[in-house]
């Protein structure tokens, strides 16, 4: 069963495509589910590269027109990749209660450091930034309102030397998922980066493989997502190479993130 829940749109204005683009190049690959997860909104803050505000309800609206037009060839679902800041707790729950979002991807790309700045971990300049980001992913699993974790191992795109706060960030959330039952996302975007020389090695960005063998040894469930910027990527040659390398890791992958 192929499926994807991890798919952008040319609104968050850092990809291409139209919600139909990437249904249609789902239909041509053979999917049976693809959901919606592009970077959404918040009403009063920009973090940058993201839909606006105002097209959330259009998001909503196509998607809605999409799903009855084409279901007798997939399942479509009404998703956010969404950041999680305890302020918004409110408006995670309005998502999913009132404008009746089927899922929240946890996204997490921004971390508050102790000073109270807002930093993006693509650019973080020290592992102690990543225990940081990882308590901050702990505390959205445990609220119990995002469908899987995205990237949870996006932190080791930074070329920092491994030491022991990368061994705990790995600890922190990979036990914190398997404590709350949560999904974790084996990313293909990761892959598509290439492989590149790093201080502990020549590697992917991420996925990293440290960080999955302890998800392995949990036993957590494991979805691989696309992450798709482009229609042509829903179910490429990286997102395949991704579900074999899961597989080959003998990480407990999953294809529907709704199934009990």
């Amino acid at each position: 069963m192929l499926t994807n829940f991890h798919t952008h749109t040319k609104r968050c204005l850092h990809a291409y495509g139209t919600e139909e683009d990437y249904i249609k190049a789902a239909v041509s690959e053979g999917l049976v589910m693809l959901g919606f997860s592009d970077h959404a909104p918040f009403p009063d803050y920009d973090f940058g590269m993201r839909m606006p505000y105002s097209e959330l309800d259009d998001y909503i609206s196509t998607l809605d027109i999409l799903k009855e037009k084409y279901k007798n060839k997939l399942k479509l679902f009404r998703g956010l990749e969404i950041e999680y800041h305890a302020k918004y707790l409110d408006y995670y729950h309005s998502l999913l209660d009132e404008r009746g979002f089927d899922y929240l991807a946890l996204g997490q790309h921004i971390y508050t450091t102790p000073s109270g700045r807002m930093d993006n971990i693509f650019s973080a300049g020290s592992t102690e930034d990543y225990l940081i980001y990882a308590e901050t992913v702990c505390e959205a699993i445990e609220t119990g309102l995002f469908k899987f974790v995205a990237h949870p191992d996006v932190m080791f795109i930074n070329n920092n030397e491994w030491d022991d706060n990368c061994e705990k960030a790995c600890e922190l959330i990979t036990e914190c998922a398997a404590k709350n039952n949560a999904i974790l996302e084996f990313n293909a975007n990761g892959i598509r980066r290439n492989k590149r020389l790093y201080k502990d090695g020549v590697r992917y960005p991420y996925p990293h493989i440290s960080f999955w063998q302890k998800a392995k040894t949990l036993g957590i469930k494991v979805i691989v997502g696309s992450d798709c910027h482009t229609p042509y990527q829903v179910y490429d040659e990286y997102t395949k190479y991704a579900v074999q390398m899961a597989d080959k890791l003998g990480l407990k992958r999953i294809e529907n993130i709704f199934e009990e």
